[in-house]
């Protein structure tokens, strides 16, 4: 049985897809009615963020894209929203004055 070789393409999605799937097991793709696709979750709740405010995919290759980049940016925004906590600042800002 010969070993099957994937094009570059292809080996960028199937790295897309498992980035997808480990941050949300049972992910899949669903067509929708209008002829766009979405991600879902194994328990079919949408996995993009709405707030981000991507555009409906076109293509499947669109829905995992946005979906891998959706929580991307939520886990960056998080991250940030961490640092600047004003708590964690006013505490920093105290300690430094020695108080």
């Amino acid at each position: 049985m010969a070993k099957i070789e994937l094009s570059p393409k292809h080996k960028e999605f199937q790295k897309m897809k498992r980035f997808v799937q480990k941050r949300f097991p049972g992910a899949t793709t669903q067509a929708k009615g209008d002829g766009t696709y979405s991600i879902v979750d194994a328990n079919g709740r949408e996995v993009r963020n709405e707030e981000l405010l991507f555009p409906p995919a076109k293509t499947v290759w669109e829905a995992w894209q946005q979906a891998k980049y959706s929580h991307w940016f939520t886990n960056m925004i998080r991250k940030s929203n961490n640092a600047f906590n004003e708590e964690k600042i006013y505490k920093a800002i105290a300690k430094e004055s020695g108080e």
